[in-house]
């Protein structure tokens, strides 16, 4: 190759690389004038929706007819719970703490239900509307929802707390009362439950639709001796079928009180005979198995206890029934303040015999004194244990022992705070320990 060609091929090399720098540069100046894209689409307007036990919030919705929009939806609740526009659509079933979107299509104008289609959730308060407008400009609107304490002065929701409703507020009706029994001619002890639709008051001015054995909620307390010839004889005065099950309690097959498995429904006008011989002692609880997460909740629930030689001695022995739905959060059939204090003296042994015939777990709080675990589900414990919270799951029977030690008035609820106070004052599973 000859310096002159050498030299070309350099200067060719050169040439090429201005030439592309050129081009970077001239293409960082350029400034097209293509025809700018469309915009995008609006998003659709949104509603923000939560769930708790046992509320829609808010409990009204507003949109404008003829435009898609979204509903925000947020489990603030405790346990599982879905949103459903009745005839348009629904989200997933929302675990605690989850959220979902759901996408409507525009709708026509008028009033859409809304609920929690889990068992019992509904008529526990679960349900709102949704007011579409035939103004197209009604715009989108959650309400204001929340607590009315949210709208309080501080000095207001103070006197709201401090007042405790009147606590204790007389209410009509009064459950868990001793059922004394037939004697039979063959020593029997005979026990006559009747199911029926009732009204029931859990608070002053607040009377709720409900289910009941023989008028009362919890029905009433059923007391036997282990060994004891038993027959427990249930009336279905109600509309709708039901049945009997003798929770915990050791029976025969036939007598275990399931629909389809063990016997046929009870069906309205109808009675059924429950016999056995009583085989272990504890505390143990009778309750519907017929729609049962309705017809528990709804009142159809009760205290059955066996009682066997080996039992503390003890100054009071009180059962606690809890129970949420329907009827609200109750502890023994009643709301706070319609609550009942238990009123013992200075030094006097409790045994408190929690029972949860309820849809959710409870951790029971005792202020003021420790809770001593004797026994659990009927069964005695090798070792009492001793706590300040006693959980209790549904279905579960947890027996403690309390000694009253010291004087006042000690408040006593469900350590789900949701349960029990907000700010506007307690409310629900709220009673008292008044030591004397």
């Amino acid at each position: 190759m000859t310096p002159a060609s050498g030299f070309a091929r350099m200067w060719a090399s050169v040439a090429a690389v201005l030439a592309v720098m050129l081009a970077i540069a001239v293409a960082s100046d350029f400034e097209p004038t293509a025809t700018a894209p469309a915009s995008a689409a609006p998003a659709a307007p949104a509603l923000n929706v939560t769930l708790t036990e046992f509320a829609v919030e808010p409990a009204e919705l507003t949109v404008a007819a003829g435009a898609p929009f979204e509903v925000r939806v947020t489990n603030e609740g405790t346990i599982p719970h879905d949103f459903v526009i009745t005839g348009v659509g629904a989200t997933p079933l929302l675990q605690a703490g989850e959220s979902a979107v759901l996408a409507v299509e525009a709708l026509e104008p008028g009033a859409y239900e809304i609920l929690c289609a889990e068992a019992g959730h509904e008529s526990a308060g679960m349900h709102a509307v949704l007011q579409v407008s035939a103004d197209p400009q009604g715009g989108v609107e959650s309400g204001t929802g929340g607590h009315a304490g949210a709208h309080m002065t501080p000095e207001e929701m103070a006197a709201q707390h401090e007042a405790l409703g009147g606590f204790p507020a007389a209410t009509d009706g009064v459950g868990n009362q001793p059922l004394a029994p037939e004697i039979a001619d063959d020593g029997a002890k005979v026990f006559e439950l009747t199911a029926d639709e009732i009204a029931w008051e859990t608070e002053p001015g607040v009377v709720h639709d409900a289910m009941a054995f023989n008028g009362q909620i919890p029905g009433p307390r059923i007391d036997i001796d282990l060994g004891d010839h038993v027959r427990v004889v249930v009336r279905n005065e109600l509309s709708v079928p039901t049945a009997l099950h003798l929770h915990g309690v050791l029976l025969p097959n036939e007598m275990d009180g399931v629909p389809g498995v063990t016997q046929p429904s009870i069906m309205p006008g109808e009675t059924f005979t429950y016999e056995f011989v009583a085989r272990n002692s504890g505390s143990h609880m009778y309750h519907s198995h017929f729609d049962s997460a309705n017809q528990v909740p709804g009142g159809l629930l009760g205290a059955f206890i066996i009682h066997g030689p080996d039992e503390p001695a003890v100054d009071h022995d009180y059962v606690m029934v809890l129970n949420d739905g329907p009827l609200g959060y109750t502890l023994n059939g009643k709301s706070f303040p319609g609550t009942s204090p238990l009123v013992v003296k200075q030094g006097e042994t409790v045994r408190v015999r929690y029972m949860n015939e309820g849809l959710q777990v409870h951790p029971m709080h005792l202020h003021g004194v420790a809770q001593e675990i004797i026994a659990e589900d009927g069964y005695p414990l090798a070792a009492p244990l001793t706590q300040d919270n006693i959980l209790v799951a549904p279905g579960d029977r947890v027996d403690v022992i309390v000694e009253a030690s010291e004087p006042g008035t000690w408040a006593w609820h469900c350590h789900i705070l949701s349960h029990a106070e907000g700010p506007d004052g307690m409310f629900g599973m709220v009673t008292a320990m008044v030591v004397e």
